[in-house]
């Protein structure tokens, strides 16, 4: 704002004697990031290797992980990305090429993914402190638009979508460090359960013995439980409430009996119980705060169970046809459906309240962990909830470096660009790893910062080119410089 006369002049005008000149300002965050990052993962060396002509595929890498870094709409345009910048392809080492060029270098590390993925182990664990000495995993799946093959195939659908074909993807996350070790893909209709054991190879030659594999319900079952234990490896796993359980210990539920776990939150109630076996240790806890939580959401649901039965008996009592999810579309079949409403005379919240009562089974609240280890009750159920970690690690590959869309068919450029988001996630964790102040920060906040931070070359008259980094933050600042600024 300034002062013209005795007036005010609040709009920022634009000068009139601007000049054109030939200074270049390019974003260098996340290049200059990646680059850094696989210096020190020795990771240039190998991939190299593995393609002894024409454009390197360090280079090629580097710029697909910075492209998912950056803006991540394609392969092609993040070749144009690349291309279109000669300081881009000058930081990369790379003379210009076609877009079929990184296909292809897709399809290589999509193709090697496991030796890709064992030396990425072994430096990690030998160089960087990672010690595995506890292990998170857990699987999830990623839709696609395309037609089903031998890989992208039907299956149970984490992303809500049981319409569409999908893969599975296993991770493994080290508990200290909170970096991702391990990646499995797998076809789409594969279980958890069997899952389990593909990616728990991936990762074994980085474990020693007595590392504690922690996973969910969906991988327990007897046949990877003895895996883990001939291999001498430790678990801590969810199991399913089974009938014994229930007769001897919940329905017989008393807090006074059970031991309270100290949980970190005060307004949180939990109690436990341990119970000893020869070769394991089950831990039965109960959360008042879980138990309402289930009946909340329970109730919820059964509120709009209500609102849709109410509409289909107004709908019967108008004549007219149910929609199509109440009544059978096929026209080979002939069926005669009825139904009946047995709440009704009752109003809303007493037919809800009724029908919340009837389908309580005396189980809400309650859950079990098993192990091979002797831990504390409140030691069981913090590692436990620990691995809350790597659900933040696929919301993070989902929903911030976005895994979806695949434009890419082969099933080793699926693999490859897949391996390209594990790699951008790497990138992302490490620099949590490397810098405190950026543990809590979001995979989102730290992409902007670095795709913010900007290099500009200024063009002298004598021809020589002076490099000035601008667009500063804390975020970047810490990075690049290893300070907060005005530290």
């Amino acid at each position: 704002m300034s002062f013209i006369g005795d007036k005010i002049q609040s709009i920022l005008k634009t000068p009139n004697n601007i000049k054109q000149n030939k200074n270049k300002t390019f974003p260098i965050g996340s290049i200059q990031t990646v680059k850094h990052l696989f210096e020190e993962l020795h990771l240039s060396p190998l991939l190299n290797d593995l393609k002894h002509c024409g454009h390197q595929l360090s280079g090629l890498v580097t710029g697909l992980v910075s492209y998912k870094l950056t803006e991540d709409l394609s392969v092609s345009r993040c070749h144009q990305w690349m291309t279109s910048n000669p300081l881009f392809l000058e930081y990369l080492q790379l003379s210009f090429f076609e877009d079929d060029t990184l296909y292809r270098g897709l399809g290589i590390i999509g193709e090697n993914r496991h030796l890709i993925l064992r030396h990425l182990l072994h430096v990690l664990k030998n160089e960087h402190g990672v010690g595995l000495d506890m292990v998170f995993m857990d699987w999830t799946s990623v839709y696609f638009e395309a037609k089903p093959t031998d890989i992208i195939k039907y299956g149970y659908s984490r992303d809500h979508r049981p319409d569409r074909p999908q893969i599975t993807i296993g991770l493994a996350q080290d508990q200290r460090s909170q970096l991702p070790v391990g990646l499995s893909i797998q076809p789409g209709n594969i279980n958890d359960q069997t899952h389990f054991k593909i990616t728990y190879n991936q990762i074994k030659p980085g474990l020693r013995k007595g590392s504690v594999l922690i996973f969910d319900a969906g991988a327990t079952g007897i046949p990877n439980l003895d895996l883990l234990v001939s291999d001498k490896m430790k678990y801590l796993s969810r199991m399913k409430l089974n009938t014994s359980d229930i007769k001897q210990h919940l329905d017989t539920f008393h807090k006074d009996e059970w031991t309270p776990v100290v949980t970190g939150n005060q307004d949180e109630q939990v109690y436990g119980k341990k119970l000893l076996f020869p070769s394991r240790t089950k831990y039965l806890y109960f959360s008042k705060n879980l138990c309402d939580d289930t009946l909340l959401n329970r109730r919820k649901h059964l509120e709009q169970e209500y609102d849709e039965a109410l509409d289909l008996w107004k709908t019967i009592q108008a004549k007219k046809q149910p929609r199509q999810k109440y009544r059978n579309s096929n026209h080979f079949l002939q069926t005669h459906l009825s139904y009946t409403f047995p709440l009704t005379g009752l109003s809303r919240e007493e037919a809800i309240e009724q029908a919340l009562q009837f389908s309580i089974t005396g189980k809400e609240g309650f859950f079990a962990l098993i192990s091979n280890k002797d831990f504390s009750l409140h030691e069981a159920l913090q590692f436990y909830r620990e691995k809350d970690s790597i659900e933040k690690l696929f919301n993070s590959i989902k929903n911030e470096i976005h895994i979806r869309p695949t434009r890419c068919w082969t099933q080793e450029a699926i693999y490859g660009s897949i391996l390209i988001v594990f790699l951008a996630q790497l990138v992302i964790s490490m620099l949590r790893y490397k810098h405190a102040s950026l543990r809590h920060v979001s995979t989102k906040f730290i992409m902007q910062s670095l795709s913010n931070f900007a290099l500009t070359i200024i063009l002298g008259k004598n021809g020589m080119k002076n490099r000035v980094y601008s667009n500063f933050d804390w975020i970047n600042t810490l990075i690049f410089c290893g300070k907060t600024p005005g530290s």
